[in-house]
């Protein structure tokens, strides 16, 4: 959302992730604590300062970004709409001058595979709604501003049933990574609402449901169903691939190892995937900008060409854009080669069933 947007974003947060040696970095990313009654009576005590900073931001023209459903999974349906959003919005209403609306704007993010590098994500935006006259102790207001919210959201998210979310990832990675990138002017959101109806719809014997499942059984083998999400490389010849590794190696040693151990340290202390692909995000932000200094501060003081520099930061940008990580196209690499030409034809079968769709 905040790469999306040209304004800048406040974001309602959990309260417990906040740490005071860390208040400059929460400041500085414009995040709001909100606390829960399990967070303690004293933390709850701080909600009122939250709550009335959000409201004078609103007031004064700025957006804040809240997750309606109160609870963050990574499953691809929408889940019930919870009344903070209804008590944020009529709470906002004594602040505004004469005349002004608070402005609603309903949003669906839509992702594969989040804890990946790389992978793809659709964001939809719904038509703005104007928050009705309501107070925070009015619970039909309350209950109708709810059900205009979760009206509006439903639309914007592909909503696939749980077991059958893997089956909707192969397609899903097949469509934007294979048809859909080289379609430009084509609906990401339509042909993942069109991907999603056929999965949820389809004979869970037939033709299609069998392919992705093979697909899935093959990669279970390796214990790493993560190449589902790359089937641009599950089809490219081991040429490509060994460039790829190449590529990705150099960028290991140019101090993408760096990256991955700080990666590993935050996966191992972060339990709860739903947060892992978020503070990974946040984490790049600060170390990589924080590498490239110290880096040229010893250059500097070596007295080493500012070239090399140049070339370091032109190696791991390159690192950057290819998406997956070493391990997977390894994985690809050392297919054996009739599997890979009966994964890359099962591949082939697939797309174009997305296509006719």
């Amino acid at each position: 959302m905040a790469t999306t947007l040209r304004r800048p974003i406040h974001f309602l947060v959990r309260g417990d992730m906040f740490n005071p040696r860390f208040q400059w970095i929460f400041n500085w990313t414009n995040q709001i604590p909100i606390y829960r009654q399990k967070d303690g009576i004293a933390n709850l005590r701080k909600n009122a300062s939250s709550f009335d900073l959000t409201y004078r931001k609103l007031a004064e023209g700025e957006a804040v970004l809240i997750f309606p459903e109160a609870k963050s999974f990574l499953e691809k349906k929408m889940r019930p709409i919870q009344r903070g959003t209804a008590h944020l919005a009529f709470g906002t209403l004594p602040y505004l001058k004469g005349g002004e609306k608070l402005m609603v704007v309903p949003v669906g993010v839509n992702f594969t595979e989040p804890r990946l590098p790389g992978t793809d994500v659709v964001v939809r935006f719904g038509d703005p709604f104007a928050s009705m006259d309501g107070s925070r102790e009015d619970r039909e207001a309350i209950d109708a501003f709810t059900s205009i919210l979760s009206t509006s959201m439903d639309p914007l998210i592909i909503q696939v049933r749980d077991e059958l979310e893997k089956n909707y990832d192969v397609l899903a990675s097949i469509y934007l990574r294979m048809i859909y990138e080289n379609n430009p002017g084509a609906d990401a959101h339509d042909g993942l609402q069109k991907i999603a109806s056929s999965v949820n719809n389809l004979d869970p014997n037939g033709n299609v449901f069998q392919v992705t499942n093979g697909i899935l059984a093959s990669f279970r083998k390796f214990k790493n169903s993560e190449p589902i999400y790359y089937p641009d490389l599950i089809v490219m010849n081991k040429v490509g691939l060994l460039m790829l590794a190449l590529f990705k190696i150099l960028w290991l040693i140019a101090g993408g190892w760096i990256w991955r151990v700080v990666r590993n340290f935050i996966f191992k202390k972060i339990k709860a995937d739903t947060f892992q692909g978020p503070t990974t995000v946040g984490v790049f932000m600060i170390v990589m900008p924080l590498t490239t200094i110290i880096l040229l501060i010893i250059f500097l003081i070596a007295g080493v060409p500012l070239y090399y520099l140049l070339i370091w930061l032109v190696v791991m940008w390159l690192g950057t854009l290819i998406r997956p990580s070493l391990k997977i196209i390894l994985n690809l690499l050392t297919l054996n080669g009739d599997l890979k030409l009966k994964l890359k034809n099962e591949i082939i079968e697939l797309r174009s069933f997305i296509e006719k769709q």
